[in-house]
């Protein structure tokens, strides 16, 4: 289910989503209750914080999709580009980053989309970030982030071939949205 959030936002003639000018309103946290204990107080609405965890990201595939995990998951790996002005040469700068994500089996729709991405392909995903630290044969300690997605969008197909005509080129999606239990 969207959250009032996703309806704002818009795709704008390029593709891109784009927020409303208007600054979102901010519901304020309600009183919280008194438990048996003085010293712990319990939330007053239990959903309060039922959203804290959740992540967009949209960029490129930069590889195809697999299937993992004796066929439960499937595994994207995606770069997302953010550009910036450099403020000493107003010269424009681009920082690259790269996302791992699964899409459970159990969100079929999300799960049969996710499996025809392609390398090039312009995606767009909602999810839960996960992160976990392990230790490396050499001693050394790492931590790993993967995006545990439950709404995918194929944005735009990497185009093979360039368009002929260009007037009446318009981003054509396909979404797929599982509500996780």
């Amino acid at each position: 289910m969207p959250s009032s959030f996703d309806e704002t936002l818009t795709l704008n003639p390029k593709g891109n989503l784009t927020m409303p000018k208007t600054k979102p309103q901010v519901e304020k946290p309600k009183q919280t209750e008194k438990s048996k204990s003085e010293n712990q107080q319990v939330p007053a609405n239990k959903e309060l914080f039922s959203d804290t965890n959740v992540t967009m990201k949209s960029g490129h595939c930069v590889k195809d999709a697999e299937v993992v995990g004796e066929g439960k998951y499937v595994k994207l790996r995606f770069a997302c580009n953010k550009q910036f002005e450099n403020p000493h040469d107003g010269e424009i700068k681009t920082n690259t980053n790269y996302f791992d994500a699964l899409i459970s089996y159990h969100l079929k729709e999300a799960f049969d989309l996710a499996q025809t991405f392609k390398k090039g392909d312009w995606i767009y995903l909602k999810g839960e970030d996960s992160t976990k630290s392990f230790d490396t044969p050499e001693g050394y300690k790492k931590t790993a982030s993967t995006i545990f997605a439950y709404h995918v969008v194929l944005k735009k197909e990497k185009a093979l071939t360039p368009p002929q005509d260009q007037t009446h080129n318009e981003p054509s999606m396909k979404v797929a949205e599982a509500i996780p239990a």
